[in-house]
Protein backbone atom coordinates (compact mmCIF):
# COMPACT_ATOMS: atom_id res chain seq x y z
CA UNK A 1 0.00 0.00 0.00
CA UNK A 2 2.83 2.41 0.85
CA UNK A 3 4.52 1.80 -2.54
CA UNK A 4 1.19 2.39 -4.30
CA UNK A 5 0.69 5.67 -2.44
CA UNK A 6 4.22 6.84 -3.31
CA UNK A 7 3.78 5.96 -6.98
CA UNK A 8 0.45 7.80 -7.07
CA UNK A 9 1.97 10.85 -5.44
CA UNK A 10 4.82 10.91 -7.97
CA UNK A 11 2.33 10.92 -10.86
CA UNK A 12 0.10 13.58 -9.35
CA UNK A 13 -0.42 17.25 -10.20
CA UNK A 14 -2.27 20.04 -8.41
CA UNK A 15 -6.06 19.82 -8.57
CA UNK A 16 -7.61 22.49 -10.85
CA UNK A 17 -8.83 25.55 -8.93
CA UNK A 18 -12.58 24.89 -9.43
CA UNK A 19 -12.38 21.30 -8.18
CA UNK A 20 -10.03 22.28 -5.33
CA UNK A 21 -12.56 24.87 -4.18
CA UNK A 22 -15.31 22.23 -4.24
CA UNK A 23 -13.20 19.66 -2.38
CA UNK A 24 -12.22 22.17 0.31
CA UNK A 25 -15.86 23.26 0.77
CA UNK A 26 -16.92 19.62 1.11
CA UNK A 27 -14.07 18.87 3.56
CA UNK A 28 -15.33 21.69 5.77
CA UNK A 29 -13.37 22.48 8.93
CA UNK A 30 -11.38 19.25 8.77
CA UNK A 31 -11.30 16.09 10.81
CA UNK A 32 -13.06 16.77 14.12
CA UNK A 33 -10.89 16.89 17.24
CA UNK A 34 -7.70 16.93 15.16
CA UNK A 35 -5.11 19.67 14.68
CA UNK A 36 -2.02 19.70 12.50
CA UNK A 37 1.04 21.31 14.06
CA UNK A 38 3.18 23.10 11.52
CA UNK A 39 6.95 23.65 11.57
CA UNK A 40 6.50 27.37 12.29
CA UNK A 41 4.63 26.54 15.49
CA UNK A 42 1.17 27.36 14.12
CA UNK A 43 -1.80 25.02 14.01
CA UNK A 44 -4.11 24.10 11.16
CA UNK A 45 -7.13 21.82 10.72
CA UNK A 46 -6.50 18.22 9.71
CA UNK A 47 -7.35 18.10 6.02
CA UNK A 48 -6.27 15.75 3.25
CA UNK A 49 -4.06 17.01 0.44
CA UNK A 50 -5.86 16.96 -2.93
CA UNK A 51 -4.17 16.05 -6.20
CA UNK A 52 -4.89 15.21 -9.83
CA UNK A 53 -3.79 12.00 -11.54
CA UNK A 54 -3.82 11.06 -15.20
CA UNK A 55 -6.80 8.92 -16.09
CA UNK A 56 -9.41 8.55 -18.80
CA UNK A 57 -12.06 7.09 -16.45
CA UNK A 58 -13.85 8.93 -13.65
CA UNK A 59 -12.31 7.90 -10.35
CA UNK A 60 -11.04 9.05 -6.99
CA UNK A 61 -8.73 7.48 -4.42
CA UNK A 62 -8.01 8.09 -0.76
CA UNK A 63 -4.37 7.11 -0.30
CA UNK A 64 -2.74 7.93 3.01
CA UNK A 65 -2.75 11.69 3.57
CA UNK A 66 -3.76 12.37 -0.05
CA UNK A 67 -6.95 12.25 -2.05
CA UNK A 68 -6.46 11.92 -5.78
CA UNK A 69 -8.94 12.47 -8.59
CA UNK A 70 -8.56 11.34 -12.19
CA UNK A 71 -8.36 13.97 -14.91
CA UNK A 72 -11.60 12.52 -16.28
CA UNK A 73 -13.35 13.31 -12.97
CA UNK A 74 -12.36 16.97 -13.25
CA UNK A 75 -13.38 17.18 -16.92
CA UNK A 76 -16.57 15.12 -17.12
CA UNK A 77 -18.37 15.67 -13.81
CA UNK A 78 -20.59 18.63 -13.04
CA UNK A 79 -20.21 20.47 -9.71
CA UNK A 80 -22.74 18.34 -7.81
CA UNK A 81 -21.26 15.08 -9.14
CA UNK A 82 -17.72 16.18 -8.28
CA UNK A 83 -18.85 17.29 -4.81
CA UNK A 84 -20.37 13.84 -4.21
CA UNK A 85 -17.19 12.10 -5.43
CA UNK A 86 -15.07 14.41 -3.24
CA UNK A 87 -17.38 13.77 -0.30
CA UNK A 88 -17.07 10.02 -0.80
CA UNK A 89 -13.25 10.13 -0.82
CA UNK A 90 -13.09 12.62 2.07
CA UNK A 91 -15.43 10.33 4.02
CA UNK A 92 -13.01 7.43 3.51
CA UNK A 93 -10.21 9.69 4.78
CA UNK A 94 -12.18 10.95 7.81
CA UNK A 95 -13.38 7.45 8.69
CA UNK A 96 -9.87 6.00 8.44
CA UNK A 97 -10.83 3.30 5.95
CA UNK A 98 -7.83 1.17 4.99
CA UNK A 99 -9.64 -1.30 2.73
CA UNK A 100 -12.40 -1.09 0.17
CA UNK A 101 -15.34 -3.37 0.96
CA UNK A 102 -19.02 -3.01 0.09
CA UNK A 103 -19.63 -1.92 3.71
CA UNK A 104 -16.93 0.79 3.72
CA UNK A 105 -18.13 2.00 0.32
CA UNK A 106 -21.74 2.36 1.53
CA UNK A 107 -20.53 4.20 4.65
CA UNK A 108 -18.44 6.55 2.51
CA UNK A 109 -21.37 7.12 0.12
CA UNK A 110 -23.67 8.01 3.03
CA UNK A 111 -21.22 10.26 4.89
CA UNK A 112 -19.94 11.75 1.62
CA UNK A 113 -23.49 12.75 0.63
CA UNK A 114 -23.91 14.42 4.03
CA UNK A 115 -20.62 16.30 3.62
CA UNK A 116 -21.54 17.45 0.10
CA UNK A 117 -24.98 18.57 1.23
CA UNK A 118 -23.63 20.48 4.24
CA UNK A 119 -21.28 22.27 1.83
CA UNK A 120 -24.27 23.47 -0.22
CA UNK A 121 -24.22 20.90 -3.01
CA UNK A 122 -27.15 18.71 -4.02
CA UNK A 123 -26.30 15.01 -3.60
CA UNK A 124 -29.52 13.98 -5.36
CA UNK A 125 -28.40 15.87 -8.48
CA UNK A 126 -24.89 14.52 -7.93
CA UNK A 127 -26.07 10.90 -7.77
CA UNK A 128 -25.76 10.77 -11.56
CA UNK A 129 -22.06 10.30 -10.67
CA UNK A 130 -22.69 6.58 -10.36
CA UNK A 131 -23.44 6.36 -14.09
CA UNK A 132 -19.82 7.42 -14.74
CA UNK A 133 -18.19 4.81 -12.49
CA UNK A 134 -17.11 1.35 -13.56
CA UNK A 135 -18.43 -1.67 -11.64
CA UNK A 136 -16.02 -3.19 -9.13
CA UNK A 137 -16.08 -6.23 -6.87
CA UNK A 138 -15.24 -3.93 -3.95
CA UNK A 139 -18.16 -1.56 -4.59
CA UNK A 140 -21.90 -2.19 -4.35
CA UNK A 141 -23.90 -1.90 -7.60
CA UNK A 142 -24.48 1.64 -8.85
CA UNK A 143 -28.25 1.46 -8.22
CA UNK A 144 -27.67 0.49 -4.59
CA UNK A 145 -25.14 3.29 -4.11
CA UNK A 146 -27.59 5.76 -5.62
CA UNK A 147 -30.28 4.59 -3.16
CA UNK A 148 -27.89 5.13 -0.24
CA UNK A 149 -27.32 8.71 -1.39
CA UNK A 150 -31.03 9.35 -2.01
CA UNK A 151 -31.82 8.15 1.54
CA UNK A 152 -29.61 10.86 3.08
CA UNK A 153 -31.60 13.86 4.23
CA UNK A 154 -30.12 17.23 5.09
CA UNK A 155 -30.68 20.88 4.32
CA UNK A 156 -29.06 21.73 1.02
CA UNK A 157 -28.93 24.80 -1.18
CA UNK A 158 -31.75 27.34 -0.79
CA UNK A 159 -32.76 25.76 2.54
CA UNK A 160 -34.65 22.84 1.04
CA UNK A 161 -34.45 19.36 2.46
CA UNK A 162 -32.64 17.04 0.07
CA UNK A 163 -33.83 13.42 0.15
Amino acid sequence: MKALALAALAASQPLPAEQLEIALRVAGPGLPHCRSYLADGSEAPCLPAFALRPGATVNGWSLGPHIHFSQAATRRLNRNEFALLAGHEIAHWYLGHQASTPETERAADRFGAQLACRAGFDPVAGASLFGHLRPSRHHPPAAERREVVLAVGCVGERGRVVR
